[in-house]
C-alpha cells in the first residue's frame, strides 16, 4: 500500500506518517462472491486490493449493471457513502479472493488532525479519483457502444481476462447480445 500511495501522490512518505497509517490498517482476506458493500449499506472503509478483483454494480428496475472494475494493485471505496454516511446505491463484489488492507475512514480522520501529510495523501487521493469519475462519465456521454469497447481494451486490456462478458457488457452500457454482435463485427473487419 505504501508503494502505491506513493506514486499516487508523487514523493516518498515518510516513516512517522506511515507508522500512524499502518497502526489502523486491518488486513483482511475475502472469498470470491462476498460482498464487501451491499446496495443500501453504508461505507465505512476505503480498501487497498493487494490481490484479487471486485466490480462495482447497481441494480436499475431489476437489471444489474456494472459501473466500475478495480483489480490489484489499487485502492476503492464508495466515495458518496464514505463521505456523506448515506447508504450505497451500489454494491462491492470480489470476483475472486482478495487479499485486502483496510483503511477505517472514522479512524483516518483523526489521522488527519495528527498529520497534514496524510491529509494531504487524502485530498490527492480524492482528486485521483473525481479524475477517473469524470473520464468515464465522458467516456459514456461521448462514445458510442464501438468506441467504448476500444477504449476498454486499450486502456484496461486485464478487464478481459478478470471478468465476464455480461459484466463488460453492462459497464460500456450495452445487452451482453449487442456485445456479441460488437464482437463479431470487430472480427469481420479485421
Amino acid at each position: 500500500m505504501r508503494q502505491y500511495i506513493e506514486n499516487i501522490i508523487g514523493r516518498n512518505l515518510p516513516d512517522s506518517d506511515w507508522a500512524l497509517l499502518s497502526d489502523i490498517i486491518e488486513r483482511k482476506e475475502i472469498t470470491k462472491g462476498e460482498l464487501l458493500v451491499k446496495e443500501g449499506q453504508r461505507c465505512h472503509d476505503i480498501w487497498y486490493l493487494k490481490e484479487g478483483a471486485v466490480r462495482y454494480y447497481e441494480n436499475v428496475n431489476g437489471e444489474y449493471r456494472t459501473t466500475h472494475f478495480f483489480i490489484a494493485p489499487t485502492m476503492f471505496t464508495v466515495y458518496h457513502s464514505l463521505l456523506s454516511d448515506e447508504p450505497s446505491e451500489l454494491a462491492i463484489e470480489a470476483t475472486t479472493d482478495l487479499k485486502l488492507e483496510v483503511l477505517p475512514y472514522s479512524l483516518l480522520k483523526q489521522l488527519y488532525d495528527q498529520s497534514h501529510v496524510l491529509e494531504r495523501v487524502g485530498r490527492i487521493m480524492a482528486e485521483y479519483q473525481f479524475i477517473n469519475e469524470l473520464n468515464r462519465r465522458r467516456m459514456l456521454l461521448n462514445m458510442d457502444a464501438l468506441e467504448r469497447y476500444e477504449f476498454l481494451e486499450a486502456n484496461q486490456p486485464e478487464v478481459f481476462q478478470q471478468y465476464q462478458l455480461k459484466d463488460i457488457a453492462t459497464y460500456i452500457g450495452i445487452t451482453p447480445v449487442s456485445l456479441s454482435r460488437l464482437r463479431k463485427y470487430r472480427l469481420e473487419r479485421k
